[in-house]
């Protein structure tokens, strides 16, 4: 079922708001919110070896599925490349250019992910999904990714 934009336009704007002081202690960057295809994006500093990684959401249909999420180059502006990514250990940066988690829409097989196993809708009560059922935790935990070096193994090449 598709979620009426203003609904989800408010929850995003919303979350958003949650999203500030967060910022402004790691220094984040949140560009303006596109409101016409509920989009932004969020520049973030690793602060082990000052990699720039941009995080961009899209959030259309938000939150009957969770956001589109990619990595896009800092110096290209290009979206959706290997470059753009930081490497984990963990693998919740995906080889397959993708954030491997219920959270990120591009992580699903209707998005060309390689996740069948998983419905949109009912996204946040996968049992993977945790706490990632919002931005700010995306956002945190993206950031706590690139901030711990025995996870964070720098950008994909």
């Amino acid at each position: 079922m598709a979620v009426d934009k203003t609904v989800s336009l408010s929850i995003v704007k919303s979350e958003l708001d949650k999203c500030q002081g967060d910022a402004e202690k790691y220094g984040w960057e949140i560009s303006p919110l596109d409101e016409g295809v509920l989009s932004f994006k969020v520049k973030m500093i690793s602060p082990i070896d000052k990699e720039i990684f941009v995080v961009s959401f899209k959030c259309d249909n938000y939150r009957e599925w969770p956001p589109y999420i990619d990595f896009v180059d800092p110096v290209s502006g290009q979206e959706g490349v290997k470059n753009a990514y930081p490497l984990s250990s963990d693998g919740f940066f995906h080889q397959n250019i993708l954030i491997c988690h219920p959270c990120s829409r591009k992580a699903y097989a209707n998005f060309k992910g390689p996740h069948g196993d998983w419905d949109l809708p009912g996204w946040e009560n996968n049992a993977k999904t945790g706490a990632l059922k919002n931005i700010l935790a995306i956002l945190l935990a993206i950031y706590e990714r690139i901030s711990q070096p025995e996870i964070y193994k720098g950008r994909m090449k």
